[in-house]
C-alpha cells in the first residue's frame, strides 16, 4: 500500500519498524494489508545492519510486498530512530505504529479513524491489547482512564505495546518524534510528551495482539538503570507534580523493575542495592522477597516456571474473553499466533 489514495477518506500511514524477528514480519505486513480501512500507506523501516543475515532475510520478505514503502538504515540505530525515519516519510493525516511482531485486528484502523473524526478534541487513540507468550494468553491491557501522563508514570506497561499509538500526524511532528537517546522506555517517553499536548479516545475492546516471544524480558541491569535515570532526569518537573504517595509508587516501581533484573542476573550486590532503594518508599513485597530468596540459591528460573504455570491456567479464560466478538478472520489469526 504505497500511499493508497482515497479522496473521501484521510490517509493513514502505518509505520512498521523491524529489527531481527524477521520471521514475524510477514504477519505484521499482512494484517495491515487486510485492514477494512482502504486509505493506507504502509512504511517498513529496516533497522538491521546492512551486512547481517537479518537484513538479507528482511529484504527477501519485502520483495513480496512491492506496494510497501521499504526504507533501510545504513546501520543499526535503534527503534526510536527507525520510527522517526518512518515519520519523516509518512504522508498520512494519521500515523499508526506497529512493531514487527504485533498484529492489528481487521477493523483497527477504521475504528481509530472513526474515533478521531468523531472526537476532534482528541489527538490519539488507545485500545485494548492482549499479550501472548509461549502459546498462552498472558494478559489483557485496557486503555487507562483519567490522566494519561499519571497512568504512564505509575505503570510503564499502561500502553500494553508501542503498537498502541494511533496519532494525528501534526501532533506526532509537534512532539518532535521519538527521543533517540532512549534505548528502552521509548514508547512511555513519547507518550508522556504526546499526552501533555492532547487527550486520547479510548477503545476498550482488544484490537491488538502483542507477541512477547520476540524480545528478551531480562534487560541488562546497568543499562536498564541508566535508562531509568535518564527518564527521571528528563521528566523531573512532571514527576514533582505528582502527589507524595504517587511519587513513592513511581520510584518504588522503578526499583522493583531493577530488582527483578538484578535477581535474574543473580548479582547479590545489585539485589541488595535495589532492595534498599525500595525500602525508602515502601516495604519489600512478599513477591520481591521470594525473588530474592530464589536468587540466593541460584534458582531464579523457578519463578519463571511458576509464572508460566499460573498464566497457563488463566489463558483459556482470556482467550474466550478476547475472541467473544471477533470475526472468523480475526479469530483464525489469533489462534494461528497462539499455535506459533
Amino acid at each position: 500500500m504505497n500511499a493508497t489514495k482515497n479522496t473521501e477518506q484521510p490517509l493513514v500511514s502505518v509505520i512498521i519498524t523491524t529489527y531481527h524477528n524477521e520471521a514475524y514480519l510477514p504477519r505484521a505486513v499482512e494484517c495491515v494489508l487486510h485492514q477494512t480501512y482502504p486509505a493506507v500507506e504502509l512504511i517498513v523501516v529496516d533497522d538491521n545492519p546492512p551486512e547481517s543475515d537479518a537484513r538479507r532475510a528482511t529484504e527477501a520478505v519485502m520483495k513480496r510486498y512491492p506496494q510497501a514503502v521499504y526504507l533501510k538504515h545504513p546501520e543499526n540505530r535503534n527503534g526510536a530512530a527507525a520510527r522517526n525515519t518512518g515519520i519523516r516519510a509518512a504522508k498520512g493525516t494519521y500515523i499508526a505504529f506497529l512493531d514487527n511482531d504485533d498484529v492489528y485486528f481487521r477493523t483497527h484502523l477504521s475504528d481509530c479513524v472513526r474515533a478521531l473524526e468523531t472526537h476532534p478534541e482528541c489527538g490519539a487513540v488507545l485500545c485494548g491489547v492482549v499479550k501472548i507468550r509461549g502459546g498462552n494468553c498472558w494478559d489483557v491491557v485496557r486503555p487507562p482512564e483519567g490522566d494519561l501522563i499519571r497512568a504512564l508514570f505509575l505503570s510503564e506497561t499502561a500502553l500494553g505495546t508501542g503498537s498502541n499509538l494511533f496519532v494525528r500526524a501534526g501532533l506526532v511532528r509537534e512532539t518532535g518524534g521519538f527521543d533517540e537517546s532512549f534505548r528502552r522506555h521509548q514508547d512511555v517517553e513519547f507518550g508522556v510528551r504526546l499526552f501533555s499536548l492532547c487527550d486520547a479516545c479510548r477503545i476498550p475492546e482488544v484490537q491488538i495482539v502483542k507477541e512477547m516471544d520476540g524480545f528478551s524480558n531480562r534487560p541488562d541491569f546497568e543499562r536498564f538503570r541508566a535508562t531509568k535515570e535518564h527518564f527521571i532526569q528528563k521528566f523531573e518537573r512532571e514527576l514533582a507534580s505528582l502527589s507524595k504517595e504517587e511519587q513513592a509508587r513511581f520510584y518504588a516501581g522503578q526499583w522493583s523493575s531493577l530488582l527483578y533484573a538484578a535477581c535474574s542476573e543473580g548479582n547479590r550486590e545489585r539485589i541488595r542495592a535495589a532492595a534498599d532503594e525500595i525500602r525508602k518508599y515502601r516495604s519489600v513485597s512478599s513477591k520481591e522477597r521470594f525473588l530474592i530468596f530464589l536468587s540466593e540459591f541460584h534458582i531464579f528460573f523457578v519463578y519463571e516456571g511458576i509464572k508460566r504455570f499460573l498464566k497457563r491456567r488463566k489463558s483459556g479464560r482470556i482467550y474466550n474473553q478476547v475472541t467473544k466478538n471477533l470475526t472468523e478472520y480475526d479469530r483464525k489469526i489469533f489462534l494461528d499466533m497462539l499455535r506459533g
